[in-house]
């Protein structure tokens, strides 16, 4: 998927399927916390905070491992990040947040929509609304 940010273009790769189950499995409570209900930001807030730094950093840099960036004057694409730190120092923290979202709906689309159609599969009295 490319996509512009602040001027500047990037992509977001593919991340293989285990690793995708793993920023998931992570992630699982602060789906399970938007799904109760309630102010959404709130939940995710708190939901997020609730993360190890561990836990944070793996999902943060498993997304952010796909995403490249356009270099000027035909340079090709470079990665954003390694496994540990960004690589462009300007790039600002609500950026990096960006980009790790676009890395997720990048691949993660897939997953939601399938997992939707179990789910109401699975519990017929919602599929009766």
């Amino acid at each position: 998927m490319d996509f512009e940010l602040n001027g500047k273009e990037y992509r977001a790769g593919v991340i293989d399927a285990r690793k995708q189950f793993h920023i998931v499995r992570r992630l699982a409570p602060i789906f399970g916390n938007m799904a109760a209900g309630g102010d959404t930001a709130v939940m995710l807030a708190n939901a997020i905070g609730s993360l190890s730094d561990d836990d944070a950093d793996y999902v943060l840099f498993g997304l952010l491992a796909v995403v490249k960036r356009k270099e000027e004057n035909g340079l090709g694409w470079s990665p954003v990040s390694n496994k540990t730190q960004m690589m462009y120092a300007e790039i600002t923290m609500a950026e990096m947040l960006q980009l790790a979202f676009k890395s997720f709906e990048a691949n993660m689309q897939d997953f939601f929509s399938v997992s939707r159609s179990v789910l109401s599969q699975a519990n017929p009295t919602q599929n009766a609304e």
